[in-house]
């Protein structure tokens, strides 16, 4: 059995993620942007919110965490940084775990867009919540001189296997597209993806859920070591970690 999941879009661009087990019915809330949107959604599946996992601080994260929480009872788990923005219950950091009803989520440590980010990753459900380092095509900004952390993080999460879900914090996913075919236009992949992107923009369809495997193929931050990324930032032969930090500027001015 898995994780029942359901995301969706918050505030403008930020997703909501609600994760739940179909065999307790406990049922965690991803970073509450907005109270109420969250609410909603867990109304409409039929769901209560048991708990809140908090990934990082920032307040387009955590704003809705204390009105969830006073209307649910939900038990907050969040990086230290976190609790002078929310009311955390729990503070969890790198090689703790928490459970939601029978399954289980070990917290990575992965800085680089904050510095107390977390990633929960469930590795018997195959499920990582991955906040703001990873986008669909993309990845977050990054906190100045952090960019080798980043890089760190990001590549941590791409060992994970191919099927392993990521729920993401932000719908970017057209404009990270078009720079992701910029930087990689022989991607026959990614040529696809893109496609898909355009069409998901034009129906309004909300798209921040995809694989490490989808990731793996179409992401060019994911794909730091290829040669055809360092060549279209001007570094061929250079470490991954530098080409990825040409390719994040190269984002920041695209």
């Amino acid at each position: 059995m898995s994780l029942d999941i359901h995301v969706f879009r918050t505030l403008s661009d930020n997703a909501g993620a609600l994760i739940r087990d179909p065999a307790t019915q406990a049922c965690a809330a991803v970073d509450v942007p907005d109270a109420a949107q969250v609410l909603a959604a867990a109304e409409e599946k039929g769901w209560i919110i048991s708990d809140i996992f908090i990934t990082h601080a920032h307040f387009d994260h955590t704003q809705g965490v204390a009105e969830l929480k006073q209307a649910t009872g939900a038990t907050v788990y969040g990086p230290a940084d976190s609790a002078s923005q929310a009311p955390v219950d729990t503070i969890v950091a790198q090689g703790d775990r928490v459970s939601l009803g029978g399954f289980e989520f070990d917290l990575w440590h992965t800085p680089g867009h904050a510095e107390g980010h977390l990633s929960y990753v469930g590795v018997q459900t195959k499920l990582a919540l991955v906040g703001d380092v990873v986008f669909v095509m993309g990845c977050g900004r990054v906190q100045p001189g952090q960019m080798g952390a980043m890089w760190s993080s990001l590549a941590r999460i791409k060992t994970l296997p191919d099927e392993t879900k990521l729920i993401t914090g932000h719908d970017y996913t057209l404009s990270n597209a078009r720079f992701a075919i910029a930087m990689d236009p022989a991607n026959a992949a990614l040529q696809a993806r893109v496609a898909e992107a355009e069409k998901a923009k034009a129906a309004g369809r909300f798209w921040a859920l995809t694989t490490v495997g989808e990731e793996k193929a179409t992401n060019p931050f994911f794909r730091s070591s290829e040669g055809a990324l360092a060549a279209s930032v001007g570094l061929i032969g250079a470490q991954p970690d530098e080409v990825f930090a040409a390719l994040r500027e190269a984002k920041n001015k695209f």
